[in-house]
This record gives C-alpha cells, sequence and structure tokens, in this order.
C-alpha cells in the first residue's frame, strides 16, 4: 500500500463517524479540482495538516468518502484517499500497544552495538537484529488490523476485505487512483496490473 502519511500530531484519540460542523467538502473539492495538475499534490498536504488542526475534519472526511452517493472521486481515487486515513487512524484501545511497540524499536535500534550512534537503515537494522525484525512485523501486524478495523466501521468493508486479501486488488487500486488524482507515473508491474494495455501499446 502507499504509504503517504503517519499520525496526524494531536490525533488520539480519534472515533469514527463522531459528530462534526467541519464541511470536508471544501478540501476535498480543492482536491478534486487539481486532479492530476501540479498543485494536486499540495491539495493532498493541505487536507493532510489540517486534520491536527481542525477539530472533526478526520472523522467528517472518513464519513464523506464513505459514502456510496460521493462522486468526486472515482472508485480508485476513494480507496486511495480512504488507505490514507486508515493509516492516520488511532485505535484508542489499541494507543497503549502500538506506543509500547514503539518504544521497543525504539529501544532496540538506540541499543544495537553495530549501531555506533549512526543511523541504520530499517534493512540493516532488520538483517542485524532479530528481536527488532520481530518487533517490527508484530508492528505491521497491528497497525494492519488498526487499518482494517477502521475501514470496517465506517461501512467500508469491501475495501478492508480487498486490504486483507493478497490477491492485489488494493494495492493495484490504491495505486491507480493515486496516479489519477495526483498525476504521478502509473507504474505497471506485469500483465495482471495492466488495465490500460500499457505493455501491448
Amino acid at each position: 500500500m502507499v504509504r503517504r502519511a503517519t499520525r496526524s500530531p494531536g490525533a488520539r484519540p480519534r472515533t469514527p463517524r463522531a459528530a462534526t460542523s467541519t464541511d470536508p467538502l471544501l478540501l476535498l473539492r480543492a482536491l478534486a479540482e487539481q486532479r492530476g495538475a501540479p498543485g494536486a499534490d499540495d491539495a493532498l498536504d493541505r487536507w493532510l495538516s489540517s486534520m491536527s488542526t481542525t477539530p472533526g475534519l478526520f472523522e467528517a472526511s472518513a464519513d464523506f468518502l464513505a459514502t456510496r452517493t460521493e462522486t468526486l472521486f472515482s472508485t480508485p481515487e476513494r480507496w486511495f484517499l480512504l488507505s490514507i486515513l486508515s493509516e492516520m487512524y488511532v485505535d484508542p484501545v489499541l494507543t497503549e500497544a502500538v506506543d509500547e511497540l514503539e518504544a521497543r524499536l525504539d529501544d532496540e535500534e538506540r541499543s544495537w552495538p553495530g549501531n555506533d550512534g549512526q543511523l541504520m537503515s530499517e534493512e540493516a537494522l532488520r538483517d542485524a537484529s532479530p528481536v527488532y525484525a520481530a518487533l517490527g512485523d508484530a508492528m505491521g501486524a497491528l497497525q494492519h488490523a488498526i487499518s482494517v478495523s477502521f475501514l470496517g466501521n465506517i461501512g467500508m468493508a469491501d475495501v478492508a476485505r480487498a486490504m486483507t486479501n493478497d490477491d492485489g486488488v488494493f494495492s493495484r487500486l490504491v495505486r491507480d487512483g493515486e496516479a489519477t488524482l495526483l498525476g504521478v507515473p502509473r507504474i505497471v508491474l506485469g500483465p495482471d496490473d495492466d488495465p490500460f494495455d500499457i505493455l501491448q501499446a
């Protein structure tokens, strides 16, 4: 999955579908109007940065993007935006577990003898420290579970199911949505990932 955002500052705890007076259309419409243009990435960043300063924007955006009658964005674009929200979501029940895993990962990174005060790459740390690799796997599984739970809670069970399946549909739709919305190159990974027949051109 495309990862463009982490937890928004001051974003915990969050509960999907909370009541809000914020109109998500203001920032999301600006993003839709910039579709495929150079300003699309900046419009996306403005929407994301506003999450921490505009009360209720996260919940309002989630509700809006989960509405079946929403027409500003194509299905792949909605899945792309929902995937970002699913990564930003902080589960109030699992916050303590996430924080503990993050602290243990930081401790393991700092204490690893091969570190020598220099920052090591994620890959190097995983290769050097089985403990770091195991903690990283646990963190990934927990974050995945939180994302899937969030999508289910806002009524996007189809997206949640696609995220858990290992058939490439979710990743392909998210990449398609990013490509059309932000105007980034569409990378074709093979014949099964070629909806526009690029390989046959």
